[in-house]
């Protein structure tokens, strides 16, 4: 017959007959072999190993640098501002609504106030391009004006209109103090001046009757003055005054019965 098989010695063979087996598991392990059917995992890389403390140390050191040089606290703030940007953005509309709050306030303020206006009348005529432009942009902000945060976008808007009013408010009254009564001629700043006059006699004296006769007088005048120059002192203005006005009338009335 043939050529007889080899002969394998123990180290060879397992009791099995299967050809490479060892049954000290301990050669396997030592060899990378773990689990079953053949498969084989090679030992883990670890060469990196002693550079870790190294590592560590580096990195202490640019930590302690970046605190004597004061980084880490800009580094903080900035990441502080990246991670909020929302709340940046509500603070600035926040800070909108205040500025359109003074520039509401104070433009109120001067409308209700008839001796405020005749010192500025220029202010209350919106055929003046400052006023006018005020006028504008204050309507602007005023569209835009919501009570709760309207969103990024929306918020950026209002507070650009915001500062636009305020721009304008400034603007306008400036140019009022500038200008004063020169737009009107000798005898319109006559009746201006007299019905300040009246206005300051009326809130001055203590009698009712000599008070109410000022504001009558008062709004006399500036009917003449509307008559002849087509200036109208602010509906709010004319209001207090004719409030005021009925208000003595009805004490006067009082007191004599």
């Amino acid at each position: 017959m043939g050529d007889a098989m080899p002969d394998f010695d123990d180290d060879h063979h397992g009791h099995d007959g299967h050809h490479g087996y060892h049954e000290d598991q301990g050669y396997y392990e030592d060899h990378g072999y773990h689990g079953h059917h053949g498969h084989y995992h090679g030992g883990a890389d670890t060469d990196w190993w002693p550079l870790l403390p190294g590592l560590v140390v580096v990195l202490l050191l640019l930590a302690v640098l970046a605190h004597h040089q004061g980084y880490d606290r800009m580094l903080i703030e900035k990441w502080r501002a990246w991670s909020r940007p929302e709340q940046a953005e509500r603070d600035a509309w926040q800070a909108a609504v205040q500025r359109y709050g003074r520039t509401a306030g104070e433009f109120a303020a001067f409308e209700c106030d008839p001796r405020a206006v005749l010192a500025r009348p220029a202010l209350a005529d919106v055929t003046r391009p400052p006023t006018a432009r005020f006028v504008d942009e204050f309507a602007s902000a005023c569209a835009l004006r919501t009570d709760g945060y309207p969103g990024a976008a929306a918020a950026a808007e209002f507070t650009r209109a915001a500062e636009r009013a305020e721009r304008a408010w400034s603007a306008a009254v400036d140019a009022a103090d500038r200008v004063g009564a020169a737009c009107f001629a000798p005898g319109e700043r006559k009746l201006l001046d007299q019905t300040i006059k009246l206005l300051t006699a009326a809130e001055s004296t203590p009698h009712d009757g000599e008070r109410h006769a000022a504001y009558r007088r008062a709004l006399a005048r500036l009917s003449e003055l509307e008559r002849r120059t087509g200036w109208v002192l602010p509906g709010p203005a004319v209001g207090a005054v004719e409030h005021r006005a009925r208000g003595m009338l009805v004490a006067v009335s009082a007191a004599a019965s």
